[in-house]
């Protein structure tokens, strides 16, 4: 299964940030994976990161979406910073088979 392309950004051979596209549908693709370096954060890779995928995806002529935990505060906040809007509350379970 190809999930699409992903980026990062390295210093010294230390991956500091990524990003890249996971599912895809006709006219859409997920922005996915983003993720700084407990080192760099606070450096604006995540924002870099999160503007040159979605960039790629709009260069296509596709709608960039992405999904984050209602908890995760910190990426909601860039999210919306660059223009990503809440559409749905998802909700997700955690399901093991038992022993």
């Amino acid at each position: 299964m190809n999930l699409g392309n992903f980026w990062g950004v390295k210093r010294d051979g230390v991956l500091l940030a990524m990003a890249g596209e996971r599912l895809k549908q006709p006219g859409y693709t997920e922005l996915s994976g983003v993720c700084v370096h407990p080192d760099a954060q606070g450096s604006g890779l995540g924002r870099l990161m999160s503007l040159f995928v979605a960039g790629q995806i709009c260069a296509r002529d596709e709608q960039p979406y992405l999904h984050a935990y209602a908890t995760n505060a910190r990426a909601i906040a860039l999210y919306e910073s660059l223009g990503f809007r809440l559409r749905s509350r998802m909700n997700v379970a955690m399901v093991r088979r038992a022993a």
